[in-house]
């Protein structure tokens, strides 16, 4: 199996990046992910600093997150198809950390830190289980935050997401989902980055769920765009998906209300008015992260109701 590894990392999604690897459609890889840098080692207690170092420095920038492994040209894939990229197994270090730095879109400061201040936490991660403390430990349930190619024009930074992916932080892009995103550029530019070992609705803490590293098995596919699509699609085994981003909050629901309709139109005959009555009924959403620079917004529909 071809391994990509974290040697070239980069903090932008952009059709200027250098390729840093090659990869066939339809064949397993595995993309080795960095930790974000967290906390600085002098801070962190010192029955972890060792393990914590292991995956992480302090000469890592701590203003320019969600470094993601390489540049990966996918053999085959053309402008104006999708990309599907499968997700696999995901295995994640044994240490992460968690850190709100006092301000958040969840939890403004305004002009001062809020009644928290800045925070954080770095746990060990045994067994796939997350040790909070000596009474608390939480089963792991790691995802991939960032997913993207490159947008048509420009560079984006890794904390943004759009219509080319990117920033998703969404809990479903984890082992068994596909996420179809449109091609922008011959090669699609894939980025892999910002693995969570978990996350909670919001990540209110804008220091990620358990932000941590690993390694993430891919496979990739194109194929011909679908009618009425423009914002990324994630698909698993019961449930298909849409998502935006925008602020505010309602307008990036909005956008994917509105592509969650055009998709029962096209792809499962359901009339317009139909869908939206349908959606109105079975329609489940929520916001996965409310701190980004744009918020995301995930509506999913149960396959069960597609008959």
């Amino acid at each position: 199996m071809k391994k990509i590894t974290k040697k070239i990392l980069y903090r932008e999604h952009s059709p200027y990046n250098k390729i840093t690897d090659k990869v066939d459609q339809n064949i397993w890889f595995e993309v080795e992910t960095q930790m974000n840098r967290g906390p600085d080692s002098k801070d962190v207690d010192k029955n972890l600093v060792e393990i914590f170092n292991k995956y992480r420095d302090d000469s890592m920038p701590d203003n320019r997150g969600n470094p993601s492994s390489g540049c990966i040209w996918v053999n085959d894939s053309k402008k104006g198809e999708i990309l599907s990229v499968e997700i696999g197994e995901i295995q994640t270090h044994e240490v992460g950390y968690t850190k709100y730095r006092g301000s958040t879109g969840a939890f403004p400061s305004y002009l001062q830190p809020s009644a928290i201040g800045e925070v954080f936490k770095v746990v060990k991660i045994i067994d796939k289980k997350i040790i909070w403390n000596e009474k608390l430990s939480i089963p792991i349930n790691p995802m991939i935050g960032v997913v993207g190619l490159a947008p048509e024009f420009e560079a984006r930074g890794n904390a943004w997401a759009g219509e080319w992916g990117g920033n998703f932080d969404i809990q479903e892009i984890t082992t068994g989902a596909k996420v179809q995103i449109p091609i922008n550029h011959d090669g699609s530019f894939l980025h892999i980055g910002d693995m969570h070992a978990i996350q909670g609705d919001g990540e209110i803490s804008g220091g990620g769920g358990i932000e941590t590293g690993g390694t993430v098995k891919l496979k990739c596919n194109s194929e011909a765009k679908p009618k009425g699509m423009t914002w990324p699609r994630i698909i698993n085994d019961d449930y298909i998906m849409t998502t935006a981003q925008a602020r505010p909050a309602e307008d990036a629901f909005r956008i994917a209300l509105s592509e969650m309709i055009l998709w029962l139109e096209n792809d499962y005959d359901i009339d317009k008015k139909e869908a939206f009555m349908l959606l109105a009924q079975v329609l489940e959403a929520r916001v996965t992260q409310f701190v980004n620079p744009t918020f995301t917004y995930l509506l999913k529909v149960n396959k069960k109701f597609l008959i």
